[in-house]
């Protein structure tokens, strides 16, 4: 480490306890730690300008003192003297002085601190049977391949394009990459204006909504949603109208009139899995033009989806300009990377790299290029085959052992996806309480109630993933998370039945009912009403 130490050769204080002083209350005030190894004496006196027997006279007094030791062939470390502790010691008392509450100078109408996420355990990785939604098994990343990408994109030809500032810019490569190699197969048709690099979809929404928002602005979203995006659009929005999700998608009726955006996930909603069918797709867009809102298209696990002939994007149909549409490299490379895209109007894309470029100015060069390597040398495509395949069979074998273990559980999940949405129709499973004993025993599921305006609609509702876990601790996993919700029934009752009528229960339902529900406007509760299929 290195000390920074003034030395004042006016003052009538010897060199030496002026190094003894500042070192001294360094470590009363905690600024060195206990351990710490300190400089040497020849290399402290190199860098104050003193003579080396003036900093060993300096350290000789400290380890008189007990703060600092001296260890045989390492050096000196910071101590613990008798009785002290680094940061209480020598506290002179100073006047009372009351901390400023920069929460007053918040812009509160930007927050959403009362709208929860859904709870995943950091070491979800570490646990034996981790059903975790939307992430990766550590086997199935391309370690060898994105390091040779790596390497590539490192090279002294490209230094200069990753290692300057490229302004609001983005890696020509990738952006080539994207609209000639991802894009495509999603049926939309790019051109380099057209698309924008985001740091993940989850980036790219805010962007959109910090474009679009105000306080006399409206967003739409479903409901239930991903609850992120709707931190976003209260954040940004005066008001969010939740509109339903039935068996076809997203409900579209004269509720989306006055609206000025609109979220969905059309080819795999979330979290019931559902697609959005081909009739509401069209009269989604229909209603955009006669409503005159534009819509932002989450193309949620589109990159592993593994049907045959996965249904085309929103965006591909669109041909008034209404969808923004967003992807990323996270369910098949990895989430942690933060890759996504943006592709819209070119006029939107400039005001979307203007504001970005105010946060960010652009992701990582490095980064871009390394993802653009990835995808030139076909990596991409070979990883994607190799995890539709295994993310099939993953999803065959958990379809079979819910029904097996948990036949007393309704299950949704359309044939494509890697998650699976459970509910107890008898309404007593709380399934929070059911995801805290299961992580006890080393199962990770996700209750997703916070997927739900109102929150008792999903009380009784969990989800589990199949992308990260192994496919020998699918069967395993699942029979223990049966014995456990037996042991919780055999023990009585294992939750008050929660008030509410239940959101989509059944892909194939679409039986409807009402239910008063909070939404918020401008931070103002009031009730509305809700359509809710089950």
């Amino acid at each position: 480490m290195k000390l920074r130490i003034d030395i004042d050769r006016t003052r009538s204080i010897g060199l030496s306890d002026q190094i003894t002083a500042q070192v001294s209350r360094m470590i009363f005030e905690g600024r060195i730690a206990t351990g710490m190894k300190l400089p040497s004496c020849r290399l402290l006196a190199r860098d104050i300008g003193v003579s080396i027997n003036t900093v060993i006279a300096a350290y000789q007094t400290l380890q008189d003192e007990q703060l600092i030791t001296a260890r045989p062939r390492s050096g000196f470390f910071v101590r613990l003297g008798p009785g002290v502790h680094p940061g209480l010691i020598a506290q002179a008392p100073a006047p009372e002085k009351k901390p400023a509450r920069i929460v007053q100078k918040l812009n509160l109408a930007r927050r959403a601190d009362g709208i929860d996420t859904i709870f995943r355990p950091q070491n979800w990785f570490a646990q034996p049977y981790p059903f975790v939604c939307n992430q990766i098994n550590e086997n199935d990343f391309p370690v060898a391949e994105w390091r040779e990408c790596a390497r590539l994109a490192m090279n002294r030809k490209d230094l200069k394009i990753w290692s300057s500032d490229g302004h609001y810019a983005d890696s020509p490569d990738l952006i080539r990459q994207v609209n000639q190699r991802i894009l495509p197969s999603r049926g939309i048709a790019a051109d380099p204006g057209s698309t924008l690099i985001t740091l993940g979809s989850q980036n790219g929404l805010y962007l959109i909504s910090f474009l679009f928002g105000g306080r006399d602005r409206v967003a739409a979203m479903e409901d239930p949603g991903y609850p992120d995006a709707r931190k976003i659009l209260t954040a940004n929005f005066g008001s969010v109208r939740f509109q339903p999700v039935d068996a076809e998608g997203l409900v579209v009726d004269d509720r989306l009139r006055g609206v000025d955006l609109v979220f969905v996930t059309p080819n795999r909603q979330f979290p019931t899995t559902v697609t959005m069918s081909p009739a509401r797709r069209r009269a989604l867009l229909d209603a955009a033009e006669e409503h005159d809102f534009y819509i932002v298209e989450d193309d949620y696990e589109c990159d592993v989806d593994y049907r045959q002939v996965p249904p085309l994007s929103l965006r591909a149909q669109d041909d008034r300009g209404r969808v923004i549409y967003l992807g990323s490299l996270s369910k098949g490379l990895s989430p942690g990377l933060r890759l996504g895209y943006l592709n819209a109007s070119p006029d939107f894309v400039a005001a979307a790299r203007d504001s970005r470029g105010m946060i960010l100015r652009h992701p990582p060069f490095i980064l871009q290029q390394t993802a653009a390597a990835f995808v030139d040398l076909g990596y991409y495509d070979r990883l994607l085959r190799r995890l539709k395949r295994d993310h099939e069979q993953r999803w065959r074998i958990a379809n079979a052992a819910l029904a097996d273990s948990l036949p007393e559980l309704q299950v949704v999940s359309e044939f494509g996806g890697t998650n699976f949405l459970l509910t107890d129709p008898q309404r007593q499973l709380q399934a929070d309480a059911l995801a805290r004993a299961a992580l006890a025993r080393g199962i990770v599921i996700e209750a997703v109630a916070p997927c739900y305006s109102c929150r008792a609609e999903g009380a009784h509702r969990f989800r589990i993933g199949v992308s990260s876990i192994g496919q020998d601790r699918i069967r395993p996993g699942l029979a223990l998370l049966a014995d456990l919700l037996a042991e919780r029934r055999g023990a009585g009752p294992y939750s008050a039945p929660p008030t509410g009528a239940g959101l989509p229960a059944s892909a194939t339902s679409a039986a409807s009912r009402k239910k008063p529900c909070t939404i918020l406007e401008n931070g103002i509760s009031r009730n509305s009403t809700i359509t809710a299929a089950r």
